[in-house]
């Protein structure tokens, strides 16, 4: 007798294909540092100024014995952005491959090619930036394949009472970031950038191992699978999903869909707090706070930590609250508004309060992304609501647009930060306008959103 269903494995899987899928991501943030040469004359952080005194100082760079290549600041954001622009490109893609060809294929084998792409990046450093950048375009377009992918499995492996607890489980990939941090950093110190790179492949591949043996497309094709737990999954998901093959995504129907519509600009709210956070904090704590480079990473990864835990707590919470009946789906997916966009936008508001201090910042960034994590079971988790059918297509989609958040938040920051010369007030006013769009995001999904199966996710026969 099992101790537990088996569902729990492919929970588990979903766990470290969001976990393995943001170690490939992150990785380069970390390696880039040695990779390329760094100056002498750097700026003084905003706190630590003198009034009155210089703005820069000199100071002494440790000689390394690997390879650094002498690459200025704009080479360097394309190969930073290179992962972004080939996940856009697949993202898609990824939702309608998983519907048509099974879930199963798509992420194994684009976790395969992203650890080939990730290992080849020593050789092509010698190349120049270009390959690099290449390559990093290359493990975005599997990336961009995996979240699609992951949304299709759980529309067949999660019965509907569960289905927060599988979102949450999605979130791995906050683990994943800092952990990346963590064994990046410190193989890169000790054996030299290189083999941060091929750690993380040899990572990757026995992550595919274990996904090839445990997971299957859908219970009825798992060998492992009892057929009571099978039974009660399809009985589970009887008049939400429909397990024959899929037709071609109702496009013009999801875009003319005012809950998916909803759905995207609240997504691209979240994502733009996320990455405000991503993108900027470790900079904030080094250049503006004044801590040292190694202590605001280990900073920045806390908040992280903090998303990953509590996504799991409101998993737990969301999916006991829709088996209680407490509330209707849709009003559960909009009470939880309040801790994925309200409580955070708050947080970005009062950055200014905690001033220098780092651990003011550090508490109150924990705090944002931490309530953050309730988007299991809001936002994050709506696909599975609104079109269990075609949840790849649906999430694709969503996540396209909402991902250019990453792509604007960079540009908005650094115009500040020019603009003001890196004084504190530029970063109060970048998570200021953090705050903003979560407010009007989360505001527009109270109003507009739903948490009910649309009429277009139905397959006439």
């Amino acid at each position: 007798m099992r101790l537990f269903p088996y569902r729990v494995w492919i929970a588990v899987m979903i766990f470290f294909s969001g976990f393995t899928n943001y170690m490939m991501l992150s990785s380069i943030s970390v390696s880039i540092v040695q990779m390329v040469g760094q100056p002498t004359i750097v700026p003084i952080p905003a706190c630590k100024r003198v009034k009155g005194g210089t703005t820069t100082k000199e100071i002494n760079r440790t000689q390394t014995t690997h390879r650094v290549y002498d690459w200025t600041e704009s080479q360097k954001s394309d190969i930073l952005g290179g992962y972004f622009w080939g996940y856009l490109m697949t993202i898609i893609l990824g939702g309608v491959l998983s519907e048509r060809i099974g879930p199963w294929h798509v992420l194994l084998w684009s976790s395969l090619l992203a650890a080939i792409s990730t290992a080849l990046v020593p050789l092509f450093a010698d190349l120049g930036y270009v390959a690099v950048t290449c390559a990093r375009v290359v493990v975005g377009m599997c990336g961009g394949v995996a979240y699609p992918a992951i949304n299709t499995l759980m529309a067949s492996w999660a019965p509907p009472q569960e289905k927060g607890k599988f979102v949450a489980a999605s979130l791995g990939n906050t683990f994943g970031m800092v952990v990346t941090f963590a064994v990046v950093g410190a193989v890169t110190h000790a054996t030299g950038w290189p083999w941060g790179f091929y750690v993380l492949a040899m990572i990757m591949v026995t992550y595919c191992l274990f996904f090839g043996f445990i997971v299957s497309d859908e219970p009825e094709k798992s060998r492992c699978t009892s057929q009571e737990e099978r039974d009660f999954i399809l009985e589970s998901q009887e008049g939400h999903l429909n397990r024959k093959k899929k037709k071609f995504p109702p496009f013009l129907k999801i875009f003319s869909s005012k809950p998916f519509l909803t759905l995207t600009f609240c997504q691209f709210g979240s994502l733009w707090g996320l990455y405000q956070t991503v993108t900027y904090l470790p900079s904030f704590l080094s250049n503006t706070i004044g801590l040292e480079l190694d202590t605001a990473s280990s900073l920045a990864g806390l908040p992280y930590l903090a998303r990953g835990i509590c996504c799991f707590i409101f998993g737990i919470v969301g999916d006991w609250m829709r088996k209680k009946k407490i509330m209707s789906v849709t009003n559960i997916r909009k009470f939880f508004i309040i801790f994925s966009h309200f409580i955070p936008a708050v947080c970005c508001f009062l950055i200014p309060a905690a001033g220098c201090s780092a651990a003011g910042i550090v508490i109150l960034v924990m705090i944002m992304q931490g309530s953050n994590g309730s988007v299991a079971v809001s936002n994050l988790i709506n696909p599975q609501d609104l079109a269990p059918n075609f949840a790849g297509t649906v999430f694709g989609i969503m996540q396209t647009f909402a991902t250019f958040a990453g792509a604007i938040v960079p540009k908005v920051t650094s115009a500040f930060l020019d603009y003001y010369d890196r004084e504190y007030i530029a970063s109060t006013i970048a998570f200021a306008i953090a705050g903003g769009v979560y407010v009007i995001c989360g505001l527009a999904f109270v109003l507009f959103g739903s948490g009910e199966t649309q009429p277009w996710n139905e397959i006439p026969d």
